[in-house]
């Protein structure tokens, strides 16, 4: 009799601790103690159900031949069977269940955030201008068929310049190494050329190239040391901030093969740029925001427009009614001076 009290309250012990353990790694990030605990209060549990079943097999069997026993025992296993069949087959409210756990253990999980930090100060103490660049859900495209059924993705190509308040170029502070140098591939004419890509800034740069074309080229020395690859995710651009009054900083963004409805691959069958040899679909989105380097603090730029579909001029064309997916390569854009 004192071995099946000491089996009946060790059970009821267990079983709390279970019921515990469960809620919690139910609603919170797992958790290696209590996951641990729960084990082995598990462990436990089943070697007292073990010699609770050796200390009441009489009284258990005598339950079975009773018509309420047997019944019971039917229902439980037909129950059972229906939570099973639930989870298999992915059906409310069983899936529910574990989909509101999960949606509990993400709302407890710490905020955490990765990034890529691209250094262009040089080690320069001066004051920093920080600009991060969040990614959006478009900001790398589908899969695109290379050769031997390989295929790749393209991220986006991003420009960073500064303007006086009357729209005057000053410079450019940071460019992805692509649209720095031409770096899209070759062909038996030489290297791909884009000027689609970023139009509105490389026309407000003013340089133009041997070919006719604003993009940059091979070799530039104003572009020198400020170029760098483009991130597979969110990133940090670290630059000395200009020592001057108050100033615009623009952000232009373009995405290969971002095609939409309206800017179809042959929306322009006339243009050798955007139906020939261009694979932009959506033009660039140009970001702004006014800097003031005397009030430190953070600015969220703003799309003001796009540049032309395949890089003909510089102007800036303010109906963004066609764009769709375009506005999500990025999420925002905030700049901060310190």
């Amino acid at each position: 009799m004192n071995f099946r009290t000491t089996t009946t309250v060790v059970i009821s012990l267990v079983f709390i601790t279970l019921m515990t353990t469960g809620i919690l790694l139910y609603a919170l990030p797992w958790n290696y103690f209590i996951g641990a605990i729960h084990i082995w209060a598990s462990i436990f549990f089943m070697i007292g159900t073990a010699f609770h079943f050796k200390n009441n097999f009489k009284v258990y069997a005598s339950h079975l031949k009773k018509k309420i026993g047997r019944r019971s025992m039917l229902y439980s296993g037909l129950g059972f069977l229906t939570v099973v069949t639930g989870l298999i087959f992915g059906m409310a409210p069983f899936a529910s269940v574990m989909e509101l756990g999960e949606k509990l253990q993400k709302s407890n999980q710490p905020i955490t955030a990765t990034y890529t930090l691209i250094d262009m100060t040089a080690g320069d103490d001066s004051a920093k201008l920080e600009l991060f660049i969040k990614a959006g859900s478009a900001y790398e495209s589908d899969p695109q068929p290379a050769f031997l059924g390989f295929t790749y993705t393209s991220v986006p190509q991003i420009v960073v310049w500064m303007e006086t308040m009357e729209g005057k170029y000053i410079d450019t502070l940071y460019i992805t190494g692509k649209s720095a140098e031409s770096g899209f591939g070759n062909t038996e004419d030489g290297p791909v050329r884009r000027p689609e890509a970023l139009p509105y800034w490389s026309h407000s740069r003013g340089i133009q190239e041997s070919d006719g074309f604003f993009a940059p080229h091979e070799a530039n020395a104003d572009l020198d040391g400020i170029s760098g690859a483009t991130p597979k995710s969110d990133y940090l651009i670290s630059l000395p901030a200009p020592r001057m009054g108050r100033y615009r900083l623009l952000v232009e963004v373009n995405r290969s093969y971002n095609f939409n409805e309206y800017y179809t691959p042959d929306r322009f069958p006339d243009d050798p740029i955007y139906s020939g040899s261009g694979s932009s679909g959506q033009p660039s989105l140009i970001y702004a925001t006014t800097i003031d380097p005397s009030a430190p603090g953070q600015q969220l730029l703003s799309i003001i427009g796009h540049g032309h579909h395949s890089g003909a001029d510089g102007e800036l064309y303010t109906d963004l009614s066609n764009f769709t997916t375009a506005k999500d390569i990025l999420s925002f854009i905030v700049a901060r001076v310190e």
